[in-house]
């Protein structure tokens, strides 16, 4: 019995590290969390901070989040290999990012389809955030 409620217990207080990162709805950004056909990006575009755009080769944009800090100082967006690890062929937060030019590895926190960035559409209404 006692065995049982520390299972329970354990399963409980691990249950918050699985769950996805919490969501704030953006002008032109889908709410929903996605993933990119593997080896089919494009094109992209750096927005502020640790987030990119990218292109796929249907044209469908992405917001891609790295993790906190990782791609400080960076200013090339060519630069992003994504680094496939398990046996689904897509891009998704399991997905690494490597930044060549400076050997540095990255997390992805989320990936969400956009509109282009305004460096694509100046009438479009993402914002770099």
């Amino acid at each position: 019995m006692v065995r049982v409620i520390l299972a329970v217990g354990a399963a409980l207080a691990a249950a918050p590290l699985f769950a996805s990162p919490a969501v704030r709805s953006l002008p032109g950004v889908a709410d929903k969390e996605t993933t990119i056909p593997y080896r089919d990006v494009r094109q992209s575009v750096r927005g502020h901070g640790d987030i990119f755009f990218v292109r796929d080769r249907s044209n469908q944009w992405y917001r891609i989040q790295l993790n906190e800090g990782c791609a400080r100082g960076t200013s090339d967006a060519n630069g992003l290999v994504f680094r496939h690890h398990g046996t689904s062929r897509q891009i998704d937060r399991f997905t690494t990012v490597l930044i060549s030019g400076e050997g540095r590895n990255c997390a992805i926190i989320s990936i969400r389809e956009s509109k282009p960035p305004p460096q694509i559409d100046s009438k479009s209404p993402v914002t770099l955030q």
